[in-house]
């Protein structure tokens, strides 16, 4: 009898078949929109950590791009330095690998894009995902977000299992309005929520210092369009959270829960961002963004939050349309 294990692609396998199932791009970019070099510092102060996973340059987005192909858009995104491909590297007791774990060809960063697609202030979403500590400009609120991340289906899970697990701790709270007819119909609203809004790709190229990904028509309501609102951010990735039994047991404890990103803490660190504020438990751990021209800067955007009060930065779309006419 042929055992579990031998029915399991492996993740070369895996990799043809996504690339054989991927339609072509075809002509030429809907938009193309562009980032200063040498600005993957956050708020002008991160530190990379002091491992052999991350360098300066390595998270310096350059540019955003999407072409049509047929049934969805190619977005692009494009490093300072050619993307790190995970290797044999062992990363737990049982002998398992990061190539394993990581089968799109990439594991150091995640890139979050939240569209405002009717871009009508503030008739989306202004959150964003879990850890990020930030939200959008009521002016760009999002109707769609892609999460480009090493481990997407993982990620689609935990986004589904946090959202669950900070509604029970809602119906918890002695101050909670929410009785349990509506607690119910929000737990089997979440997974088909989180699925309509939030899109996770795992077809996915990786060449050199670009990274390319298919996202079907059918979640963008059509082609992407250079007249939508983007907000685009840049962050370590996590790859090994969905390893954290305790998280997946929900028993994390009162830590604020954040979804497959490295943070930043003040001081240096091997294992996250360092250059952070003292006392700053809201500091956005986002290490480059796409900002309007003209408009403030990266910098000014991720500095402008204030933890005592818990008011959390403000980030601005970017429309290509606009930007183009700034040119």
């Amino acid at each position: 009898m042929r055992s579990f294990r031998s029915l399991l692609l492996s993740p070369a396998a895996v990799l043809l078949l996504t690339v054989l199932a991927v339609p072509p791009a075809f002509g030429k970019a809907l938009f193309t929109l562009q980032d200063p070099r040498g600005d993957d510092h956050g708020d002008g102060n991160f530190i990379y950590p002091l491992n052999e996973e991350l360098n300066p340059g390595d998270l310096d987005l350059l540019n955003f791009s999407a072409k049509p192909a047929r049934g969805g858009t190619w977005f692009e995104i494009t490093f300072a330095k050619p993307i790190r491909s995970p290797e044999e590297e062992v990363v737990d007791d049982l002998g398992t690998t990061l190539k394993s774990i990581a089968r799109f060809g990439f594991y150091t960063f995640n890139v979050d894009i939240y569209i405002d697609t009717d871009r009508q202030p503030g008739s989306g979403a202004v959150a964003m995902l879990p850890g990020r500590y930030a939200v959008i400009d009521r002016a760009s609120a999002w109707e769609r977000a892609i999460v480009l991340t090493p481990r997407p289906s993982e990620a689609r899970g935990e986004i589904k299992r946090i959202l669950m697990r900070k509604l029970n701790q809602e119906m918890r709270d002695e101050k909670s309005t929410l009785d349990e007819g509506t607690a119910a119909d929000l737990r089997g609203q979440i997974p088909e929520d989180v699925d309509s809004r939030i899109f996770f790709p795992s077809q996915i190229r990786v060449r050199g210092n670009k990274a390319s990904f298919f996202v079907p028509d059918s979640f963008l309501g059509g082609p992407a369009k250079d007249t939508w609102s983007y907000v685009v951010a840049v962050s370590g990735a996590n790859v090994l959270q969905a390893f954290d039994l305790n998280r997946v047991l929900g028993r994390g404890g009162e830590k604020e829960e954040s979804l497959m990103i490295l943070p930043v803490s003040p001081g240096k660190w091997s294992d996250r961002f360092g250059g952070g504020r003292e006392n700053a438990p809201n500091q956005p751990p986002l290490v480059d963004l796409l900002v309007p021209k003209d408009e403030r800067s990266q910098e000014s955007l991720l500095q402008d939050f204030d933890a005592r009060s818990k008011r959390n930065a403000v980030l601005l779309g970017v429309v290509p349309a606009d930007e183009a006419k700034k040119k």
